[in-house]
Parts: structure tokens; sequence; C-alpha cells
């Protein structure tokens, strides 16, 4: 096979790959802001919560108050997980709060991206779909 064919199909070969992954994924590269607030019982013990990556750990963070939040952002990429562990009043709870891998949409969706806004209550850990401003929470997690 000569070179110019060859090039001509590695080059298709990475087009068609490219496609069928942004098929798969139309929002990879895109933008990820996660929420965490903090829906406690008013004058009940801090949450406390650690929230990491493979890559980044962006370490230990205190809530002390109804309606206090922490939020981050990142880029996704095909293998991006983000993960928190939270403490509240003796209970713990760890979880994941983006993975890419997830097959169906677990955030709110806005053009050019994910808008994932979890919730700590007294009884578990909820998420909403919804964003601006977040309502119809779902309880994903009991402690």
């Amino acid at each position: 096979m000569s070179y110019t064919i060859t090039k001509t199909l590695f080059t298709l070969l990475i087009l068609v790959s490219s496609i069928t992954i942004y098929r798969a994924r139309p929002l990879i590269f895109s933008l990820v802001t996660v929420f965490v607030e903090n829906n406690l019982p008013r004058d009940s013990p801090s949450l406390v919560f650690h929230c990491a990556s493979g890559d980044d750990d962006l370490g230990y963070h205190t809530l002390t108050h109804l309606g206090q939040e922490y939020h981050f952002e990142f880029s996704i990429l095909p293998k991006t997980l983000f993960f928190c562990h939270l403490w509240w009043n003796g209970k713990d709870i760890a979880f994941d709060v983006f993975n890419a891998k997830w097959t169906t949409h677990h955030c709110a969706r806005v053009p050019g991206e994910e808008i994932c806004y979890w919730q700590a209550r007294e009884d578990g850990i909820y998420l909403s779909k919804d964003y601006n401003p977040p309502t119809n929470f779902i309880k994903k997690y009991s402690w």
C-alpha cells in the first residue's frame, strides 16, 4: 500500500473515531460544575466533606450552616470521575458526584455545561436535575 493511501486511511479512521466518540458523549471537553449544599437542620453539627478525582484532590471543606454551599468546576474527559466523602453527626457516606461513564444524565444540562447539584439532608443525600434554581431533588443515598 502506498504512503498516500495509508495516510488517507489513517486520517479517515481518526475522523470516524472522533465522530463516534462525539455521538456517544457530546459533552466531551465541556464544563461540569458540582455543587455541595448544606441543607441540614439548623444548629446541627457542621457538614465536613472531601472531594477528589484521580488527578485532583480538592481538600477538606466545612459547611457550617443551612444553605451554605461549595462548588468546583472541571472539564470533562472520557474517564473523568469525581467523588466526595461527607461526614455529619457521626454518619458518613462516599459517592460519585460525577462520572463521565454514566449512561444517563444525572445532572442538569445547559449548553456546553452539566451542573450537578447535591444537597445533604438529615435523611440522606439528594440530587437535582434542575438548575437556576435547583428544584425537584431526588434522594440518591441514605446516610
